[in-house]
């Protein structure tokens, strides 16, 4: 587990459609990611600050009862017996969300918008992704613009528990994004339409003063000029365990209520927007006296966005 302060840039990776995005507009959009990136860390930054100090002290208190366990024959080999057991992390069962073509029909929901309503379709103006990197990237990241398919894998783990598995925490995300420049004021409105949702966890631990912690979900940001406006972040699931436990669950794939995900901000003529859609995972573990393992998986496929912009204030 890692201590965290805000003393760092996350590692920020965007790709663009070339017709869609001229060169003169792409730092607009690499400011809104650095801007969605950071203002994700500053809301995160206090439980995983409060989790990293638990975890120093953990640290403390399994080193003196290690050398404890060491100095004795009878409990050195029960601490052996402990570790030989297996430490079963199933992560691979379910996989990344596939498109099927009846959730690619999406009907325009005009009576129910104002203003200039657009329905926009794979490809997106630019896909993005970025880590924490006071932390370590996913074990795996699938982005497929072609059709709005966004899939994270990340997994941290002690030494053997979990293939690919990190030595600190992961946190990652993920997804598209629009940019618009609005023509007269108004109000911006976006939701990603019909998306098929699926998300997966694993989390194990054996011995003492030790836990592993999973989170996933998805968020949808509007961002002005490079400046986080408003967005919304919606956790699919978070689970933490400790001393010896573990428990795994995840879903088949089903269609999201995008309804929730719906985000509104007053927009100006002249100024740049983008509005980004995605998911996010993250997994921590601590060893303490034994070990423990986490890995978080979360995927959507969005066959389209619904914007209208602007809509008269």
């Amino acid at each position: 587990m890692t201590t965290h302060e805000i003393n760092f840039q996350p590692d920020i990776y965007i790709d663009f459609t070339e017709e869609e995005v001229e060169s003169d507009q792409r730092s607009a959009v690499e400011r809104s990611v650095q801007a969605m990136a950071m203002h994700s860390i500053r809301q995160s930054n206090p439980v995983r600050m409060a989790e990293g100090a638990e975890a120093k002290l953990a640290e403390t208190l399994s080193g003196a009862v290690m050398r404890q366990v060491e100095a004795d024959p009878a409990a050195a080999k029960a601490m052996e017996d402990i570790l030989a057991r297996p430490l079963p992390l199933d992560i691979e069962s379910i996989g990344a969300p596939r498109p099927e073509s009846s959730v690619t029909r999406v009907e325009a929901p005009v009576l129910l918008w104002p203003g200039w309503l657009r329905i926009w379709r794979p490809p997106y103006h630019f896909d993005w992704a970025w880590h924490r990197t006071d932390g370590s990237p996913p074990f795996n990241r699938i982005i497929d613009p072609s059709t709005g398919q966004v899939w994270l894998d990340g997994r941290s783990g002690s030494p053997g528990t979990v293939d690919g598995g990190a030595s600190s925490l992961v946190e990652a995300h993920s997804g598209f994004g629009l940019l618009f420049h609005p023509p007269s004021d108004g109000l911006l409105i976006g939701v990603p339409m019909q998306s098929l949702m699926v998300w997966n966890y694993a989390v194990a631990s054996q011995g003492a003063f030790n836990n592993a912690t999973v989170e996933g979900g998805m968020e949808c940001t509007i961002i002005e000029d490079g400046q986080w406006r408003t967005g919304k972040t919606i956790r699919w699931f978070r689970k933490r365990v400790s001393g010896f436990e573990q428990d795994q669950t995840g879903t088949g794939g089903f269609i999201a209520n995008t309804d929730d995900a719906a985000i509104r901000w007053p927009v100006l003529a002249g100024h740049e927007y983008t509005f980004n859609v995605g998911v996010w995972v993250y997994c921590d573990h601590t060893a303490g006296v034994g070990r423990a393992a986490a890995a978080s998986q979360a995927g959507l496929v969005i066959p389209s966005i619904a914007t209208a912009d602007p809509t008269p204030l």
